[in-house]
Order: C-alpha cells, then sequence, then structure tokens
C-alpha cells in the first residue's frame, strides 16, 4: 500500500510538473503575442527593446492581424485555398540579375500545384537586401572566393548591386502587370499571369533567407498557413497542395509542416534507417501518417499516374535527364522507403450500390504517405503560419541566426529535442513531416539559381564556340 502510495504521488508530482511547464509556455506565448512594434533587426539571440505591454487573449501579428486557433482551423477546411494559404517566395541578388528568368521559370511551375494555387492565392515576393563589396578585387574570405558564394552570403559589386535593383524593377512590372482579384472556375486561364495576385516586399539591408521569411510572416501574412518556395526551387509534377492543407487543417495541430520531396530526400527512410538503426526505423514507421485527405486519384498520383508522365513528357528534350528519371525510379523500388510502405497496401478499389449492377468500379484511390523527418527542409513546404511565427522564429529557443538558412540551426535543434524526450515526443512539438506518393519520383527540383545561366547567355556561349571553331 505504501509503494503503491508512493507511485501515486510520483505520478502526481510529474503530471504538476507537466502542466506547471505548459503554464509557463502559455504565459510567455501570452506575453510575446502582446508585444506591439517588435524589431526585425534584432541579433537573432533574444534581445529585444523593452516596449510597453497589454493584454489581449487574441493571437495577433506585429501588424495586427488574426490567425485562427487549432481549434477553429478545422472548421475551415471547406474554405477556398486562397483564404487559407499565402505563398511566400525568397529571393536576393543572382549573378542572372537583371533578367527575371529564374523566377518566371519558377512561377510557370505553379500550375502543377492547382489553379487556386496558381492565380488566386496571395503571394509575396520577399527581396532580401544586400551588403556592397567596395573593394571588388580583394577577396573577403576563402569562403567567399568566387561570386555564387558572396552572392549566396548577401556580398555583392556595385555593378551587381545595380543589376539587382533592375531585377526588382522588372520584378514589379511583372506583378503590376498580372493584376489582381480571385479568378473563377470557368475563367479563360490562357491569359493569366502566375504572378497574379504577388506583391514584392523589399529589405532595406541584408536579414539572410530565415530572417526575410521571418520579415514576411510577421507583417506581410494573415492567412493560417504559407507555403514557402526559394526563387530556383520548381514544382517537377501535379502537386497536391490544396490535399495537403486540409490534411493539415483536420489534423488537429498533429501536422504542423509538409516538406515536398525532392531528389535528396525521396528515400527519407533510408536514410534514417542508417543513421540510427533498424530499431528506431521500425518506431518512425509507426509515426508514419496516412491521411484520408491524401487517398487521392490513382490515375493522378502513384507509379502509374498521369503526374509521372507529366513529368517525364515535360523532359522529353533531354533524354539523359528522362532516363536518369527512369533509372532513379526503378532503384526506389527496393529502397526502404518503398518496400515498408508496400507492406500495407496504398490502392483500393470501390464500388457503389449503381456500380456493382452494371459491374462498373469506381475510380481507385491511391494512398500517399507522410513521413515524419529530423530534417528541417528550406526547400517548398507548407507549414503553419503560427507554427513558424510564435514558435520556430521564438527568440527565447534561437532556432534561427540572422544571416543563415531556418534548417541550419533548426535541424540539430530537433534531433536534440528527441534525444532527450525520445522519437515521438520529441518531434511532436515540431510536427514536420515529407510528402510522398510512392511513385519514386519527386515533387520538386531545383534550378540553382546561383549558376543559372539565362537563355540569351546560353545562345551567346554557343555563338561564342561556333565561332571559335569556324576560326
Amino acid at each position: 500500500q505504501i509503494s503503491a502510495m508512493n507511485n501515486t504521488f510520483d505520478e502526481d508530482c510529474n503530471n504538476l510538473n507537466v502542466n506547471a511547464e505548459r503554464l509557463d509556455m502559455r504565459n510567455y506565448t501570452i506575453k510575446f503575442r502582446c508585444i506591439h512594434g517588435e524589431s526585425d533587426h534584432d541579433d537573432g539571440n533574444g534581445k529585444e527593446k523593452q516596449q510597453e505591454e497589454t493584454t489581449s487573449s487574441t493571437t495577433m501579428s506585429s501588424t495586427g492581424a488574426t490567425f485562427s486557433s487549432n481549434s477553429s482551423l478545422k472548421s475551415q477546411a471547406s474554405s477556398p485555398l486562397h483564404e487559407l494559404l499565402t505563398i511566400i517566395v525568397t529571393t536576393s541578388p543572382i549573378k542572372s540579375n537583371p533578367s527575371t528568368e529564374v523566377l518566371e521559370r519558377t512561377f510557370d511551375t505553379f500550375s502543377y500545384a492547382g489553379i487556386e494555387f496558381c492565380y488566386n492565392c496571395p503571394k509575396i515576393i520577399i527581396c532580401d537586401g544586400c551588403r556592397i563589396k567596395q573593394d571588388e578585387s580583394a577577396v573577403v574570405t576563402n569562403k567567399h572566393a568566387n561570386t555564387k558564394q558572396r552572392l549566396r552570403s548577401g556580398i555583392a559589386t556595385s555593378k551587381q548591386a545595380e543589376n539587382y535593383e533592375l531585377f526588382k524593377i522588372a520584378l514589379r512590372k511583372l506583378c503590376d502587370d498580372a493584376g489582381s482579384g480571385v479568378v473563377l472556375h470557368g475563367d479563360d486561364k490562357k491569359s493569366l499571369s502566375p504572378f497574379r495576385n504577388t506583391r514584392v516586399v523589399e529589405l532595406d539591408e541584408r536579414h539572410g533567407y530565415g530572417f526575410a521569411l521571418r520579415h514576411a510572416l510577421r507583417h506581410e501574412v494573415s492567412t493560417p498557413y504559407v507555403c514557402v518556395i526559394q526563387h530556383d526551387r520548381t514544382f517537377m509534377r501535379h502537386t497536391p497542395i490544396q490535399s495537403v492543407v486540409q490534411s493539415m487543417t483536420n489534423s488537429n495541430g498533429c501536422i504542423k509542416y509538409v516538406g515536398m520531396n525532392m531528389r535528396s530526400n525521396l528515400t527519407y527512410r533510408d536514410t534514417f534507417t542508417t543513421k540510427y538503426g533498424s530499431s528506431s526505423l521500425n518506431e518512425l514507421l509507426g509515426m508514419v501518417l496516412k491521411p484520408p485527405e491524401l487517398a487521392l486519384d490513382s490515375s493522378v498520383f502513384g507509379p502509374n499516374g498521369t503526374s509521372v508522365k507529366q513529368m517525364l513528357e515535360a523532359q522529353s528534350h533531354n533524354k539523359a535527364l528522362q532516363k536518369n528519371l527512369k533509372s532513379l525510379a526503378q532503384t526506389y523500388l527496393v529502397t526502404v522507403q518503398s518496400t515498408s510502405n508496400s507492406s500495407n497496401s496504398t490502392t483500393s478499389t470501390t464500388t457503389d450500390a449503381a456500380s456493382e449492377e452494371d459491374g462498373r468500379e469506381k475510380d481507385t484511390t491511391h494512398q500517399l504517405s507522410l513521413t515524419p523527418t529530423l530534417f528541417w527542409y528550406d526547400n517548398t513546404h507548407v507549414c503553419e503560419t503560427s507554427h513558424y511565427r510564435d514558435f520556430i522564429f521564438n527568440p527565447a529557443y534561437k532556432m534561427v541566426a540572422k544571416g543563415g538558412f531556418v534548417e541550419d540551426k533548426l535541424s540539430p535543434a530537433i534531433i536534440r529535442s528527441v534525444e532527450r524526450l525520445g522519437l515521438r515526443e520529441g518531434h511532436s512539438k515540431f510536427g514536420c513531416y515529407i510528402l510522398d506518393d510512392h511513385s519514386g519520383y519527386f515533387f520538386t527540383g531545383h534550378l540553382d539559381g546561383g549558376s543559372y545561366m539565362t537563355t540569351a547567355e546560353k545562345k551567346q556561349l554557343i555563338s561564342g564556340e561556333a565561332r571559335f571553331n569556324k576560326k
């Protein structure tokens, strides 16, 4: 009896500690949300100016925009996508400036994510600032020895800075000419530009990817979800963004981030197994989610879907790339990512009363999966706005450094959380997953803006080589 009483007492103490910790976090969050006029120019170490605080029970951004809590998010599942999602595209100086070709190619792939995503969702292009290198002959450090690395770190020559200004002028014209307003289902889409409903936001000084994104989240977004895209990250095939948002809305806050898979994380479960072993993999597989919202038409998704055919047809001009993609898909079939999923059938066929009478079957569905990830990929992803703004960018946690990428410091923070609390509990507070339709093909690609050559530059290069060969 004494032993039982001690155990009960220990459990009560643990519950009190957990509740106290939650209460402390709640108090901090309320305090954080009630601060007005917060500066975007802090050093990333949680230092903030002393400012007047007010009492409020409403979640607010620094501009006063209100965001729905998880309980009310579920009721918004039937809302049109443009009321739920804002697209944030980040850009900075690259050597192809003043050309807007990189962004144009990226925006041209938005139609793969759906008409609503492409034309109706509000879009923000956040243009980071840059530092001008005064002595153009001097090397700042070995890290900045070439143009690509310097620009990646926000260091531009005076000529590159001038080209970047011309790029932003051309970009504003693209967006202004595209117009705004909601496009209805029956409207003609041929004359529409994917830059429709897009605003350009310029930052006066260098922030880096992470803090530039933070600025957009704090000052420019009023929807409960954001889709974050880097200027050179493209959609490669049909991608179910709307279904992803619906699954997040109905998850009661369990799914906070969904990354669209790319070539490097197409077989994430294999990467995880190599690092942490088969026993940890079994626990990870127990955390894989298969939301009903992602049971989609098998004629579109999966190895035999039109989404894959769409991707291969788009590369018909590049036979070598087509061959590589098919080879990668064949290799995928024997990976842990594929075999661990095939044990639980992803395709189902259902019939209704009418179809049973004449032997017809309804369309089959293919189940897409969400694999938990311990790495927060900056590649194209959908995330809860409040999760980003109030947790990831919470200055008390110091999970993002000024001048750097979000994934650089945040990913190690996720791993430390898992090491301390265990895989399931440590991961749950971040709630990050990777989308896969188990076709062996990835959803997003990379133009590599740092090394990108415009069509005009390629023609000039080919022309120069031809003249050289004649000589």
